[in-house]
């Protein structure tokens, strides 16, 4: 079955080639709309979507001089973050699985320790965060719980007030969950550094660029894994620097008095739903809300995205990763 967001790619195709096709692209989108068939509204929203990738002009519906470079832009920017990302994630399996899969006599001389049990990772962190002397830098892949996440800002904000350092950088789309918002905010307001990307390889915490604490998961089994300097402390500290240098500054999103800061788990269901073509009365029927709430729901959900139609928002909400699978549990136990 064919999605909605494949429909409305071949008709935003359908409609660049119409206005290729005319001189300096004087068309109505009215005229647009009756060679097509399709409504009007459509046509908007494929211009639109268009527009946000580069391919039309944003103060007219004339294409750009020069489509191709836009496209190899566009195909090189998405290669290079896959490879950059692929890259850092078969450096940190290899390090880490590598280490895991010593038998326990071997790994004894090194240091390395391999921490199995939840309890005794909190104490370990807690211990960790108050030896720390001047940095703590944070890579946070997934967010976790509202209660945890509040324990762990108590701890943080107490690192902040002793005048340590503390960088966080989490993906754009962790950043949609009312609890990771409110953390995080809570956390810049403390003094933090906090920046976002578009993903992110591992848990990881680097404490004064000494000590790194991250996780792994071999033949099925979460481990975490405390590394006490050397080599291999200084090569988590390089992938983490990497990464921090091309992620983008974290700004507090301002939303309109009586808006939702962010999405609910609700809000997210229902943009998958709308990305698979449904419409507001069938997500009504399967989620067993009125038609006049889920307008509502979509409503809130395109004022989070900052757009005003449903396409854009299907772009923006791929780009952001909302509309994969649910987020792995971290590996903490």
């Amino acid at each position: 079955m064919t999605t909605a967001t494949e429909i409305d790619a071949r008709l935003a195709y359908r409609v660049y080639h119409s206005l290729l096709r005319t001189e300096n692209g004087a068309t109505s989108l009215d005229e647009i709309s009756r060679n097509l068939g399709v409504g009007l509204d459509r046509v908007r929203e494929a211009v639109a979507w268009l527009a946000e990738n580069g391919l039309l002009n944003r103060n007219s519906t004339t294409p750009v001089a020069t489509p191709q470079s836009v496209l190899r832009r566009l195909l090189a920017d998405q290669r290079e973050r896959i490879a950059e990302f692929t890259r850092a994630n078969d450096l940190i399996a290899d390090l880490a699985h590598g280490f895991l899969a010593m038998p326990a006599s071997e790994r004894e001389g090194l240091a390395v320790e391999v921490i199995e049990s939840r309890v005794r990772l909190r104490r370990r962190l807690r211990d960790l965060h108050a030896a720390s002397r001047y940095e703590v830098s944070v890579m946070l892949p997934t967010v976790a719980e509202r209660e945890p996440m509040q324990l762990g800002l108590r701890e943080d904000v107490e690192l902040l007030r002793r005048g340590v350092r503390y960088r966080l950088m989490a993906p754009s789309s962790a950043l949609y969950s009312p609890a990771a918002v409110e953390y995080v905010d809570a956390l810049q307001e403390s003094g933090a550094d906090i920046r976002t990307t578009e993903s992110l390889p591992l848990r990881l915490v680097i404490l004064d660029q000494e000590k790194v604490v991250t996780h792994s998961q071999l033949d099925g089994l979460c481990r975490n894994v405390v590394v006490n300097g050397g080599l291999l402390a200084q090569l988590f500290t390089r992938v983490f620097e990497h990464s921090w240098s091309t992620a983008a500054p974290y700004t507090r999103r301002r939303m309109a008095r009586g808006s939702s800061p962010a999405l609910t788990d609700t809000h997210l269901m229902v943009l998958r739903m709308m990305a698979t073509g449904a419409t507001d009365k069938s997500i009504a029927r399967h989620l067993g809300y009125s038609d006049r709430t889920v307008r509502r729901f979509v409503a809130e959900i395109l004022r989070v995205l900052e757009t005003d139609n449903r396409l854009t928002a299907m772009v923006r909400a791929t780009r952001l990763g909302l509309l994969g699978q649910e987020a792995a549990v971290p590996c903490t136990s």
